[in-house]
């Protein structure tokens, strides 16, 4: 038991000994001084927890002297009149009687830009009927003349004939401008006239004749066949046919 009391007196002794020895190299060596001495007794005097306190405290002290600060500036600031309410209140008055005009003045727009359409709109309606009815009345008018006993007549006639010669008649006939079919005829134009006869053809004479027509103008063979396309679409009674 003496026995380690006399090494632990002896670590002793040498740790206390190289502390000095520390100590002293501090001094010598221009890092320690009594002011660092104080220093450091200041540092390690309170505890981490009295530390955190003093730092709380000295946040809380600066945010209230911000707080007295802002208070105070507020204060400076001089106080809103009756005159300066009124004056407020009328701009806001002002701000929506002008915010109310223009709404007034967007849907007066509106309903300019409604009427102007419904105008339109009735008008192309009209139109559209104009056209049907005119339309019709042609339609009407082409299937009479077509049943009439002339242009049976003339039909059988040209089937009679052979394909070359029907075609050169039919050929004459595109370059008569007007049609020589009377005034009350809704039949214009010698193209006109050509694409009825053909029209009202039976399939085998029709058949021959543009077969002269495409070997004499090819170009004219083909405006001819959709004209009769065109026209079949719009005009779907019953074709005339003698033979």
């Amino acid at each position: 038991m003496k026995r380690v009391w006399t090494i632990i007196s002896i670590l002793a002794v040498a740790n206390l000994l190289a502390l000095g020895g520390f100590v002293g190299w501090l001094k010598t060596s221009g890092r320690l001084n009594k002011e660092r001495m104080q220093q450091l007794r200041e540092l390690f005097a309170p505890t981490i927890a009295e530390s955190a306190k003093q730092a709380a405290d000295v946040a809380a002290k600066k945010s209230e002297e911000e707080k007295k600060i802002q208070d105070a500036a507020r204060s400076q600031r001089p106080p809103i009149t009756a005159a300066d309410r009124l004056e407020l209140s009328q701009q806001g008055e002002e701000v929506r009687r002008q915010q109310l005009a223009s709404l007034e003045k967007q849907v007066e727009l509106l309903r300019a830009t409604l009427a102007g359409d419904e105008q339109r709109i009735a008008r192309e309606r009209q139109r559209l009927t104009d056209d049907q009815t005119a339309f019709d009345a042609m339609r009407k008018r082409v299937l009479e003349q077509e049943s009439s006993a002339q242009f049976k007549k003339t039909l059988a006639t040209l089937q009679d004939l052979k394909a070359d010669q029907a075609k050169k008649a039919l050929k004459e006939m595109l370059a008569m401008t007007p049609a020589p079919t009377g005034s009350a005829s809704p039949v214009s134009t010698g193209t006109d006239l050509v694409v009825g006869y053909l029209n009202a053809m039976d399939s085998r004479a029709r058949g021959k004749i543009m077969a002269e027509f495409i070997q004499d103008d090819p170009k004219l063979a083909a405006d001819l066949l959709e004209r009769l396309r065109t026209r079949g679409m719009a005009f779907r009674g019953p074709e005339v046919a003698t033979k």
